[in-house]
């Protein structure tokens, strides 16, 4: 249950899109973070890239101010 709320935000974004899975990949991307990030290893660690989020990541570092 450690990732349920980003688990349930995702299904609640594709309930609104009519299921357009496209519509809410910024919610995927978050809910696979976190099953990747928990130490009981819900999922093995993949590159986001490799998922096909490279396109967010990239604009994910864009919005991150420099120091």
């Amino acid at each position: 249950g450690e990732c349920s709320a980003f688990k349930e935000r995702f299904m609640e974004c594709l309930r609104h899109s009519g299921y357009e899975s496209a519509a809410c990949r910024q919610r995927a991307m978050a809910y696979l973070e976190c099953r990747m990030d928990r130490r009981v290893q819900l999922m093995a660690n993949e590159p986001l890239e490799k998922l096909g989020f490279k396109d967010l990541i990239n604009e994910k570092s864009e919005e991150k101010p420099e120091k």
